[in-house]
């Protein structure tokens, strides 16, 4: 449990911290920030993880369920964009550099959930005990 808790301290500063910069960024340059959302979202799910450390069901919710909704939105994104790769799609003989983008957002966003993912598998029971609730006597 700890290391899960760690992984996702670590990888949610992260997305803070890289929206955050993205986001002042557009605000130096006089563009509209359109991660706004995202790094709404990304605080959102700093603040559940380190509210995680404790008994919190609600942000173990949050905690858990930040990472499949990722999974989610970007496996398929990076799988489309890696067939089109391997089967020469003109957008990637257009601009080949288009993968690398693919990747950065790989390794930024799906490694980490993914390997969350495995994670909460693994320690399925431990998680488990969090969300059931023991009752203390009868009603």
């Amino acid at each position: 449990m700890k290391a899960i808790r760690l992984i996702q301290l670590i990888w949610a500063a992260t997305l803070v911290a890289i929206l955050m910069t993205l986001s002042v960024n557009a605000l130096v340059n006089a563009q509209s920030v359109k991660g706004l959302p995202f790094l709404l979202l990304a605080v959102l799910y700093l603040f559940a993880c380190i509210r995680a450390w404790g008994p919190s069901r609600v942000a173990w919710v949050v905690a858990l369920v930040t990472p499949v909704v990722i999974c989610a939105r970007w496996l398929p994104m990076v799988l489309v964009n890696v067939v089109a790769f391997v089967r020469d799609d003109p957008l990637y003989l257009d601009s080949p550099a288009t993968i690398f983008i693919v990747a950065i957002d790989a390794l930024i966003l799906l490694v980490p959930s993914l390997v969350l993912i495995a994670l909460f598998w693994r320690e399925r029971t431990a998680l488990q005990a969090l969300f059931i609730a023991h009752g203390t006597g009868a009603a």
